[in-house]
């Protein structure tokens, strides 16, 4: 059995994942990787890629992604960053994309 995105219903493709209107839905999957506000039921799985990056269909958005979801497992095991190189949730307050109401 094959299966290809392009049949899928909603498929957008490399470099449509960015849309008028999608801001909410790209600051969710980006941000996914900070769980300590998510019920205990919602936790525990972390997503990387470039689809979920603010880059789709860029490498580098994959690798921020995947260094992103390393420091939420890291931190969901009790883990740490050293303190004189903090990890994207250490700074998450600083640098986390801005939050537009949802109306």
């Amino acid at each position: 059995m094959t299966v290809s995105w392009e049949n899928e219903p909603y498929f957008m493709g490399a470099f449509k994942a960015n849309l008028p209107g999608h801001y909410r839905y790209q600051r969710r999957l980006y941000t996914h990787f900070m769980q300590d506000r998510l019920p205990e039921d919602k936790r525990g799985i972390f997503l990387a890629g470039d689809d979920i990056s603010w880059t789709a269909g860029w490498a580098e958005g994959a690798v921020q992604t995947a260094l992103n979801a390393v420091w939420g497992v890291m931190h969901q095991f009790g883990g740490s960053t050293d303190g004189t190189n903090p990890g994207p949730g250490d700074v998450f307050d600083e640098i986390a994309p801005v939050e537009l109401p949802e109306d």
